[in-house]
């Protein structure tokens, strides 16, 4: 069964697979991949795709190399999100995208101007973060590490690494490195989730809670932020690329 999650990558593909790569395949780059489970089914589902995952915790990443192992058009590389991708040429990847990654980013500048440097001009640029290590906390030493994380970040190591991200503070960065906002919108309720892991089969209801987060984008917006964040608290900034180097460090 495909998570809520996974459904949001399709949903990104599909997206990124309306603009125009001039015939050549989708190459989508995937900054904190994780185990990247999820990535055999997607290249079978989406056959046209080259796929590159960066993840910089060494279990996670022995996990990857155990899922993609023998899966064509699929590597990932064992690297902080901060630096140089090797053996990857910049401005290549017709998609950027991080799941659940920018509440961990202690230099978070730094992370989605890496991003941005290997997306080529007019790639679709999509970071999805959690908000709710720090609005639905589950224990007294994650409240702790977000307070920590929003006031004294220096304080906690990367691998322990959380705090509260305001959706203003990502579409600022967005600009200053010259990615056009197209849209924010908001995922995955408390509850829904909570629902999702009930269903051990493919399952018509979780197909239509995600079409139903993304029909009622409108009418989520028009929810107060305060309000809207506790009950969506994941949150998709999308962006484009602009052509060349737009980016403000640069001018």
């Amino acid at each position: 069964m495909k998570s809520l999650k996974e459904m949001f990558i399709v949903e990104v593909v599909k997206e990124a697979s309306k603009r125009s790569t001039d015939g050549r395949p989708l190459r989508v780059l995937d900054l904190g991949c994780g185990t990247a489970s999820y990535v055999p089914a997607l290249l079978r589902e989406f056959p046209a795709i080259e796929y590159v995952g960066v993840e910089p915790i060494a279990a996670s990443y022995q996990g990857a190399l155990k899922n993609l192992a023998g899966v064509d058009r699929a590597k990932v590389h064992f690297q902080l999100g901060y630096d140089s991708i090797q053996d990857e040429a910049e401005k290549s990847f017709d998609v950027v995208f991080s799941l659940s990654v920018l509440e961990h980013i202690k230099h978070l500048d730094r992370f989605l101007a890496l991003g941005v440097k290997y997306a080529a001009s007019g790639a679709l640029i999509v970071h999805r973060y959690d908000l709710g290590h720090a609005l639905h906390t589950h224990s007294l030493k994650e409240w702790i590490h977000v307070r920590l994380g929003n006031n004294v970040p220096g304080i906690l190591p990367e691998r322990q690494f959380v705090r509260y991200v305001p959706e203003p503070e990502v579409r600022a960065l967005y600009e200053k490195h010259g990615v056009r906002v197209e849209k924010t919108t908001y995922h995955q309720m408390p509850n829904h989730k909570a629902f999702e892991k009930f269903q051990a089969a493919e399952s018509e209801s979780v197909k239509a809670l995600f079409a139903w987060e993304m029909e009622y984008q409108k009418d989520i917006l028009n929810i107060p932020v305060e309000k809207r964040e506790k009950l969506f608290p994941a949150v998709a900034v999308w962006g484009e690329k602009g052509p060349g180097d737009l980016s403000q460090d640069s001018l």
